[in-house]
């Protein structure tokens, strides 16, 4: 029973300890090691025991016996079934590889069977062309080579290369066949229909019109497949930007580019290098007399066919704007040493493409006549020209006897614009129509560059004529100022716009990429400022300075004439009470006068903007003159504080009143100082004693001198100022 139990005890560990997986029996070694182990340890702790219990030790080296013979008959039946279980894996792998080998073979068959059927079906397809084209059936030719094609297009990524030849092969020489036999019926269809339409567009047969859109839907169908094209043969990389024509539209232009070709080459007299001009208009009369009819007879092709995102339209403006580019690119490299033969083509080309995106609607998306403009050594050329002429516009400009008139009357024209700023902005806006629709932004980044280079020239060039000791009152002065403000306000509407905003983002680009800097969303979406920016702010000074200069002039004139009003007896004038009719004071007359004239003068010629803040700036700088000049410098009777009130606000101050509707805030110091010159004499007094007090007492100085003055509508003037102008009254004097 001990045995028994002892048995299962140990079959029941190995099965803890291996489990149910076969392979983990190796692991069989390891355990006998260690119980030998265990054994040979127990076997030497028993030698030591007591010898008292020598039956328990004979029972438990029994049991460790029968436990390692147990493990040495496991680890034979291991060692066997292992073997079996190698055995077996080998006959299993060499079956899979027998099996892989007739499946392959299988597969080889089944592709093979599949080749022999495609190449069946394209020998049938190729027969039964035979027979439709002996039976003139076009239709049917038609539709066995779309099935040809698809037999090709099944086989593209066939291994059997060779086959992938043959059906290819087989596809070309079906093709040009065809191709040959409707492109000279579609040519016969052209001529019945009077194809092209020179000057006048006859109206076709009907029939003639249906044969006409049948060989164009033919035409279509028989176009080689994309992986079967041939790379075509380009004489320059422009050309590679033109992707080929559909089959009709390539038929339908090559009569016209023979005629292109015919008197725009060689010794015609129509092939004229100083008239680009004449093919220009050519392609554009073609394309006009020929548009409506393509629309109207191939795009309902197009569109039967599935073919809707292609233009009849459009297709046919390719093909006659490749000859353009054709044209150009041969002429261009011989014009460059002469430039006014350079200069004009460029103009010309210019005007074609805008013709061609503004009436007929070329996108900017598809290649066009610009891309010869911006090849490297012609577009070097061509920047150069444009600083060439526009420098001597601008030259032209300045030097004009009527640069400086005004193109407009006053009543009209409230910026008063000189013929020379418009002209000269009319200079720039021609540039930038000129390059805005370059499609690359480095180019369009170079124009913007020349424009920022003639608006500093023309800002030094004003400022060199300024120098010419000119009289800041003089029409001249003026005019310049007037232009130069013009030229600021117009800058900053342009920076406004889309297209000089995009400058401003591909220029902070190339900043940024130039100076290795990131140029993350994040720093573009706070983009700030326009491309004039730099410009802008010297333009805007200059403003400033010719303003401060012209208002400091005005100054002086008023200056001289204020002596008499300055030392004028201030502290012993009759009050005005005792006359009958109060007049302004005669010292202050001329002052007057020459503000009124000098007023008047300055409205009629500077621009309403520069107006209004020339009259403020006097307005300032008068009012300080008036305070410190006159009234601080003088003592007043009660007679004299009333004149003086009297000449400010029912003479001065109206002289004002027809720009702004209160103009006695433009004045604050006169007027306070009048207030308090003609407060009665015991509120003076007791006004002098508590601004003295509030000034005196830390408790009340600040807010309570603030909240006395106030009262009395004396704001600008502090308690201090306030006390000084106090006592400068005679009826205060000994008080």
């Amino acid at each position: 029973m001990e045995d028994t139990d002892l048995k299962q005890n140990v079959v029941y560990k190995l099965n803890l300890e291996f489990g149910k997986d076969i392979k983990s029996i190796e692991k069989s070694h390891d355990l006998y090691k260690k119980l030998q182990e265990e054994k040979n340890s127990i076997e030497k702790s028993l030698s030591l025991a007591s010898s008292e219990v020598p039956s328990k030790v004979s029972a438990a080296v029994k049991g460790v016996e029968d436990t390692s013979l147990e493990i040495n008959r496991l680890i034979d039946k291991f060692d066997a079934l292992s073997s079996a279980v190698g055995n077996q894996l080998t006959n299993s792998e060499g079956i899979a590889i027998q099996l892989q080998e007739y499946i392959d073979k299988i597969d080889l068959l089944e592709r093979t069977l599949a080749y022999l059927q495609c190449i069946k079906t394209i020998e049938d397809i190729s027969k039964s062309l035979e027979s439709s084209l002996a039976e003139k059936d076009d239709l049917k030719c038609v539709e066995l080579y779309v099935s040809l094609c698809s037999q090709n297009k099944v086989l593209q990524h066939s291994k059997c290369q060779h086959l992938v030849s043959f059906v290819s092969d087989t596809v070309h020489f079906w093709h040009n066949l065809l191709k040959q036999k409707f492109s000279t019926e579609f040519e016969a269809v052209l001529k019945a229909i009077k194809w092209p339409f020179l000057n006048v567009v006859a109206t076709p047969p009907p029939d003639a019109l249906h044969r006409f859109q049948l060989f164009t839907e033919f035409l279509l169908k028989l176009q080689l497949p994309e992986d079967l094209l041939p790379q075509p043969v380009v004489t320059s990389t422009l050309l590679t930007d033109f992707a080929p024509l559909c089959l009709p539209i390539s038929l339908l232009i090559r009569p016209l580019r023979k005629r292109f070709l015919f008197h725009f080459y060689g010794t015609r007299q129509t092939n004229r290098p100083d008239k680009p001009e004449w093919f220009f208009t050519q392609i554009l009369t073609w394309i006009r007399d020929h548009e409506k009819f393509v629309s109207q007879w191939v795009q309902p092709v197009l569109n039967m066919n599935n073919m809707h995102p292609i233009s009849a339209k459009l297709e046919m403006m390719r093909g006659l704007v490749q000859l353009a580019v054709e044209k150009l690119h041969s002429e261009l490299p011989h014009l460059k040493y002469d430039d006014t033969l350079f200069s004009h083509t460029v103009d010309e080309t210019l005007g074609f493409h805008h013709e061609l995106r503004e009436s007929f609607g070329y996108p900017s998306s598809q290649p066009s006549v610009i891309g010869v403009l911006t090849q490297a050594q012609i577009f070097v050329k061509w920047i150069h020209m444009e600083k060439k002429y526009a420098r001597e516009k601008m030259d032209a400009i300045l030097s004009s006897d009527t640069a400086w008139l005004p193109l407009g009357t006053p009543e009209l024209d409230e910026l008063r614009v000189t013929e020379c700023g418009e002209s000269f902005l009319t200079l720039l806006l021609t540039i930038t129509e000129r390059y805005s629709s370059l499609p690359q932004p480095g180019h369009r980044l170079q124009f913007l560059e020349l424009q920022l280079e003639l608006l500093d020239e023309f800002r030094v060039r004003l400022l060199q004529l300024l120098h010419e000791n000119l009289d800041p009152l003089s029409p001249r002065f003026i005019a310049i100022l007037n232009t130069i403000s013009y030229l600021a306000s117009v800058l900053q509407e342009w920076g406004g716009l889309t297209h000089f905003l995009q400058l401003q983002y591909y220029k902070v680009q190339f900043d940024n990429a130039s100076t290795n800097q990131g140029t993350g969303s994040s720093e573009l979406e706070g983009l700030q400022g326009t491309v004039f920016d730099d410009i802008l702010g010297l333009m805007l000074r200059m403003k400033d300075e010719l303003i401060t200069s012209l208002c400091e002039a005005v100054m002086m004139d008023i200056m001289a004439r204020s002596r008499e009003y300055r030392k004028d007896k201030w502290f012993a004038m009759p009050s005005p009470k005792e006359l009958v009719n109060p007049t302004v004071t005669p010292s202050v007359c001329l002052m007057f006068q020459v503000l009124a004239e000098r007023l008047h003068q300055l409205q009629e010629r500077l621009s309403v903007p520069l107006f209004s803040e020339a009259w403020q700036t006097l307005a300032r700088q008068l009012n300080q003159f008036i305070y410190e000049e006159v009234i601080l410098q003088n003592n007043f009777n009660e007679g004299g504080a009333m004149q003086l009130q009297y000449d400010m606000t029912r003479n001065m101050f109206p002289l004002f009143g027809q720009f702004t509707q209160k103009p006695d805030i433009h004045f604050p110091q006169i007027k306070e100082s009048c207030i308090l010159l003609n407060l009665s004499k015991g509120s003076a007094l007791l006004l002098r004693d508590t601004l003295r007090s509030c000034l005196t007492d830390d408790e009340l100085e600040g807010l309570q001198e603030e909240e006395v003055l106030s009262e009395i509508g004396v704001h600008r003037l502090d308690a201090k100022k306030s006390i000084d102008v106090l006592n400068l009254r005679t009826d205060l004097t000994h008080i």
